[in-house]
């Protein structure tokens, strides 16, 4: 078996060569590309962020009580939305509001879904929805649960 390695100076040139490529490549990024990037980075983030993750509580919604829970679940979304657009807000703030918003829009989802499909029963008296950990403290910190 031969092994192929470089040895002393030309090892240290090619390195140094490879080197200053690199940091002249991060000293042409531009203003433009840099935006570029961060704007692929959050619709990335945005799209795992409309992942809901394993179910970790189920919660039963009564059939009267669907579009009272639907408006609270549209008024927070729209006052998180108004405090994302409003200036002044750093980044980090601005990406937690953003992910605590995607999650009360993926609840929304989850409760109106599961609302039409129980109202289209006669029978239905109330229906359950199935949250992971974050849907649910949002939820619980929006929405008085009673614990089973």
């Amino acid at each position: 078996m031969t092994e192929c390695t470089m040895q002393g100076k030309n090892r240290d040139k090619y390195r140094d060569n490879h080197a200053e490529k690199g940091e002249n490549q991060m000293e042409k990024m531009t203003g433009k590309e840099t935006v570029k990037n961060m704007e692929h980075l959050v619709k990335l983030l945005h799209k795992e962020w409309e992942r809901s993750g394993r179910t970790k509580a189920e919660v039963s919604i009564d059939i009267t009580d669907k579009k009272e829970v639907g408006a609270k679940l549209t008024a927070e979304i729209q006052e998180r939305q108004k405090q994302l657009e409003m200036t002044g807000m750093d980044f980090k703030d601005c990406m937690a509001l953003s992910r605590e918003n995607f999650v009360l829009l993926r609840l929304a989802r989850k409760v109106k879904k599961a609302g039409d499909k129980a109202g289209r029963r006669e029978d239905a008296v109330s229906f359950d929805v199935e949250m992971d950990k974050e849907e649910y403290k949002l939820f619980s910190t929006l929405i008085k649960v009673q614990e089973a």
